[in-house]
């Protein structure tokens, strides 16, 4: 079906037809990627990712793809091959470049404590397509997908910790509000206050539906 933006899993030596009839009828395609279990790292080998407007590999596999010796080097490396090269950096937060713009950005990781990280990196790309089809400047979009990921991972299970626009609200008016906060880290977050409302505001900590399934012993 028709539709604004997608998001591709590339794997080594496959193409997906439907990646290039999407791209064609003006789809708006991510790329990520897992670990290639055939040790080749080859970008040849993800002949899909030519219809990618971005791609949003880990810093070890940006790396291995670019024979890069660091990071943010391999994102540099990356647009060479699409026009937007989003590396994740795990701990250290992420980094961006747009070749089009020629803008990059670095976004330090929101400090958690992370009880399942199922499903992260599946919502840091959902957060990230939010803010492009936004508009969003590149430092928010990476900065709003840290959050979005940060807030997920302090939940059990994958898609039902996914964060909506509550908890984002939430966290908001909880950051601003805890004493010794960063003011410049506090200001990198500053666009939210425009985007979310006070009757979005729940108290913090917001109770979640968490699976149950797996948490039970059998009889």
């Amino acid at each position: 079906p028709r539709a604004r933006a997608a998001v591709a899993s590339l794997t080594p030596g496959v193409s997906a037809p439907w990646i290039a009839q999407a791209a064609s009828k003006g789809t708006r395609v991510f790329g990520d990627v897992g670990w290639d279990d055939t040790g080749a790292w080859d970008l040849a080998a993800l002949p899909d990712l030519r219809y990618c407007e971005a791609f949003l590999p880990n810093a070890e596999e940006a790396m291995r793809y670019t024979g890069a010796d660091c990071p943010r080097a391999a994102a540099h490396a990356l647009t060479e091959h699409v026009p937007l090269a989003v590396v994740t950096l795990g701990a250290d937060g992420a980094y961006a470049v747009d070749r089009r713009t020629g803008e990059t950005a670095e976004v330090p990781a929101i400090e958690v404590e992370a009880l399942d990280p199922t499903g992260a990196g599946d919502v840091f790309v959902a957060g990230f397509v939010t803010g492009t089809l936004a508009d969003w400047p590149l430092a928010d979009r990476l900065a709003f997908a840290g959050l979005t990921a940060a807030l997920s991972v302090q939940e059990f299970g994958g898609s039902l910790s996914a964060p909506g626009w509550s908890e984002i609200a939430a966290w908001w008016r909880r950051v601003q509000s805890v004493e010794g906060q960063d003011p410049a880290a506090l200001r990198r977050y500053g666009f939210l206050a425009g985007l979310v409302s006070e009757e979005l505001v729940r108290p913090w900590p917001l109770r979640r539906a968490v699976p149950t399934i797996g948490f039970r012993r059998s009889a």
